[in-house]
């Protein structure tokens, strides 16, 4: 049986790697996308989901509250104490998510600011 704490624990991980997962998908898919010459596919991908374009007008709220999650999940994983092997594998795998979600979040925040700026200064140095 899970208890309430390792409950609240799933419960921010989960919530972190959503917000890890939209932040990726409003500001680095389309990037990555465009990148590879697949502009048509963000062209329907914002047709087809307009909130995208919501997310991106406030891509700094967006990965500040993601930011905020996994903070508060980081925080959360260092109070919890292992008392038997199962809880050991719970704590490796929450850990393991724990530090995909971080690298989403850095990865689209790469690319939401420094990749247009990189690509510009590679352009101008030529």
């Amino acid at each position: 049986m899970i208890s309430s704490e390792s409950a609240k624990t799933n419960s921010s991980l989960f919530g972190g790697l959503s917000l890890a997962l939209l932040s990726t998908t409003c500001c680095a898919l389309p990037i990555v996308l465009v990148a590879l010459g697949m502009g048509s596919a963000v062209a329907s991908l914002v047709s087809t989901l307009p909130w995208l374009v919501f997310l991106s007008e406030y891509k700094i709220f967006t990965f500040g509250m993601t930011g905020l999650i996994l903070g508060y999940c980081f925080w959360r994983l260092r109070q919890v104490e292992v008392c038997e092997i199962a809880d050991l594998r719970r704590l490796k795998v929450q850990r393991a998510m724990l530090w995909t979600s971080t690298t989403l979040l850095l990865f689209s925040i790469f690319a939401a600011y420094a990749l247009l700026p990189i690509t510009m200064w590679l352009e101008n140095g030529d």
